[in-house]
């Protein structure tokens, strides 16, 4: 092996054990069940809030809607103390308006009564 050829390998093997490590993390999220129904939804929008993250509710996977009115949750900046994970039998007309409202959380957060 060349000199190059190493120096190509080195480099390009972490990316790949990171990618490698986020598939695994989200399918670990997809089937840590978490709770169910909007009450569930609160609590992790409660604990992400409070330990300085930032609720994240994905509603499809894959391009496909979740089903069984599920929706996958996780707390940007604060996965380690908030795991994230699944949410079963969440209200249809929540799952409408995230996927909406891309990005926004506020509004669920709202609607819920979480402060």
């Amino acid at each position: 092996m060349s000199a190059r050829s190493i120096e190509r390998f080195i480099y390009r093997a972490p990316l790949t054990m990171s990618v490698e490590s986020e598939q695994t993390k989200e399918v670990e999220e997809l089937a840590r069940i978490l709770g169910s129904g909007t009450t569930a939804l609160a609590d992790f929008i409660r604990k992400c809030l409070a330990a300085g993250g930032v609720p994240i509710i994905r509603t499809k996977y894959g391009g496909k809607r979740l089903p069984d009115n599920k929706v996958v949750v996780a707390c940007w900046g604060k996965g380690a103390e908030v795991p994230g994970g699944s949410i079963l039998n969440v209200p249809t007309d929540i799952i409408e308006e995230a996927e909406k409202r891309t990005g926004d959380w506020k509004w669920l957060s709202e609607r819920l009564g979480v402060k």
